[in-house]
């Protein structure tokens, strides 16, 4: 009887052994059909001014996840991972913005500025500007029109008290939104620390008459300085940087308005929770030089969770403008199969996406094949074409130009 668990054994290894081989060959298979996300190199994404400076170093190698790249960066805090090259460039700035601020609030100058603008008027302010949306965050989804008198306020209504309760506060948010400017960080971060300092800095400029320049101070370690917003003309830069939450609603609703956008809606939007003001004036902006109703565009937009969502939908919406003005003029946008699209005059339907890296990795073939699969149901389509601000493995791009899909990568670089 001995031998009986001896066969046993020799037959359960035989099945192991088949189940490995099996294993392994599915696995060569799915690597002929599949690239695999990888690591890619750092410096092939990241311009060399930001790979290093006083107060940080991007690892030289970056997870690619099929689509974007997560980047390592060191700093005094620590290792963190951050998601997106034009994410990873923000984060470099608010660093050295942080520290430039730090270093302003420990001055003699900067203490006699704050006692000058009020301990009153700095509790008062403090709350709005340190998170100028956090009540707002804090709104269940999908009752983006209950906001009651906060909501009439941000349309420029309300009543006497209201205005005069918020004079004070706007001084110094047009401050904190000048000075954010100057430093190259957004007034609208969700980095707490970056707002917190930003906030007091602007309380000791707008209250207690502190001058700061920061022009020759400020030193980013080869982040650079000053607002730059791609696809930003000197017009559109003047106004984010001049105007109030409030002004730019204003501006933006009626915008929206002229373009065929119903108020509820609109509503929505610039009351969204993770679409800050300078998110909602640029998306507005392309939109309204684009010129057709985007009530499609908004209504995919507005199911944003994050605040990452809400630049990933800026650039989707920059990325229209760009084929609009330099290829063929838009004539509708639509979704198509969850994805914002639109056609243009010749009847070529443009997918715009915002990703750092795409390779023909699995979701990426299955949207391409549904994709590919629009020019044969539909008639009125006349081609199809994928337009970028990343870049493309050659494997991916061999596979849209075998099917008949134009691509163009890289459309927002300033380069």
């Amino acid at each position: 009887m001995k031998p009986l668990p001896i066969l046993a054994g020799l037959i359960l290894a035989a099945c192991t052994l088949q189940a490995q081989n099996d294993d392994a060959a599915f696995l060569a298979k799915f690597e002929s059909t599949f690239e695999i996300p990888d690591t890619v190199n750092t410096k092939d994404f990241v311009p060399e001014n930001l790979l290093n400076g006083r107060l940080h170093r991007v690892r030289p190698l970056a997870t690619n996840d099929g689509l974007r790249n997560i980047y390592y960066l060191d700093t005094p805090s620590g290792v963190q991972e951050i998601t997106g090259t034009p994410a990873l460039t923000e984060r470099i700035r608010e660093i050295y913005a942080i520290d430039y601020l730090q270093g302003v609030s420990s001055s003699d100058e900067f203490g006699k500025a704050l006692a000058n603008a009020g301990k009153a008027k700095i509790e008062s302010a403090g709350q709005i500007l340190s998170d100028p949306f956090g009540t707002i965050k804090n709104v269940p989804k999908g009752a983006s029109r209950f906001f009651g008198r906060i909501g009439e306020g941000m349309k420029g209504g309300g009543s006497k008290s209201e205005d005069k309760g918020l004079a004070g506060v706007l001084g110094i948010t047009k401050a904190k939104v000048q000075l954010a400017a100057k430093l190259g960080v957004s007034p609208y971060s969700t980095n707490e620390e970056l707002q917190r300092q930003l906030t007091r800095a602007a309380q000791a400029t707008a209250g207690g008459g502190l001058v700061l320049n920061v022009a020759t101070s400020f030193a980013t370690g080869g982040a650079g300085a000053a607002l730059t917003v791609v696809g930003a003309n000197e017009t559109l830069k003047d106004t984010l940087t001049n105007s109030t939450p409030e002004d730019l609603r204003i501006i933006n609703r009626k915008k929206l308005f002229a373009l065929g956008v119903d108020r509820e809606l609109a509503d929505e939007f610039l009351m969204h929770p993770w679409f800050s003001p300078w998110h909602e004036t640029i998306i507005t902006d392309a939109l309204s030089r684009i010129g057709v109703n985007p009530s499609s565009f908004l209504t995919t937009a507005v199911r944003a969770l994050t605040a990452e969502d809400a630049f990933y939908f800026q650039r989707v919406a920059q990325i229209l403008a760009k084929y609009h003005a330099t290829t063929a003029p838009l004539r509708s946008i639509q979704t198509q199969n969850g994805l914002i699209a639109a056609i243009d005059r010749d009847g070529v339907l443009v997918v715009p996406v915002s990703l750092d890296y795409a390779i023909w990795a699995e979701r990426t073939a299955r949207r391409t094949e549904e994709f590919a699969a629009l020019d044969r149901a539909h008639d009125h389509i006349t081609g199809l074409a994928l337009w970028t601000d990343g870049r493309l493995s050659d494997r991916l791009s061999q596979e849209l130009k075998q099917r008949n899909i134009g691509f163009r990568t890289e459309v927002l670089s300033t380069k």
